[in-house]
């Protein structure tokens, strides 16, 4: 009985701690309920589309693991907190280091501006389940950078720039490695 409530604790813990994707599915809620209070038409398969949209774009970060930044000690870190089943220290390490991640290819203005341009154009032609997409992805993107700010102070550089970084980096968290 013990073991089970210990386990409850501890998937509260991680979801708690998550709380950035589920706020990005919030987003996508909100984004359907305006779309649904616009258009005076409810479609659950718009609300499923908005909540995909909305957390679709974090695949760049599954990306940046399983390829182009699986080197970086960032990601080697996380691995190691995973294989070794550390969840809780796990999730709370990509909750303060995941803002410090500058290496994204697809979370950048340009990105940006083009699935709001897809909206509009979905828009323009009617396809409502392309508007309910594209814009569910761009108020991802929207409240990242908003995020950026808040936590930051600044957006993050990977915004400004097309791809990644050229330049061979060490990126370490602000925060120490008194996780390891």
């Amino acid at each position: 009985m013990r073991r089970n409530i210990a386990r409850m604790k501890g998937m509260a813990y991680v979801i708690w701690h998550a709380k950035h994707v589920l706020f990005h599915v919030l987003f996508g809620l909100v984004w359907a309920w305006f779309l649904r209070e616009t258009w005076h038409e409810f479609n659950p398969k718009w609300v499923l589309a908005a909540v995909v949209g909305s957390v679709l774009p974090d695949i760049d970060h599954l990306l940046y693991f399983f390829t182009y930044g699986r080197r970086d000690p960032y990601t080697r870190t996380i691995v190691t907190f995973f294989k070794n089943r550390q969840w809780r220290v796990l999730t709370t390490f990509m909750e303060k280091g995941h803002k410090y991640n500058t290496d994204l290819w697809f979370h950048n203005y340009y990105i940006m501006l083009g699935l709001f341009i897809f909206c509009l154009l979905s828009y323009l032609y009617d396809w409502r389940i392309g508007v309910v997409l594209f814009g569910a992805m761009t108020t991802h993107y929207a409240f990242d950078i908003v995020e950026d700010i808040l936590l930051l102070g600044r957006v993050n550089p990977n915004w400004k720039r097309w791809g990644r970084r050229r330049k061979a980096h060490v990126s370490s968290p602000p925060f120490g490695d008194h996780f390891l």
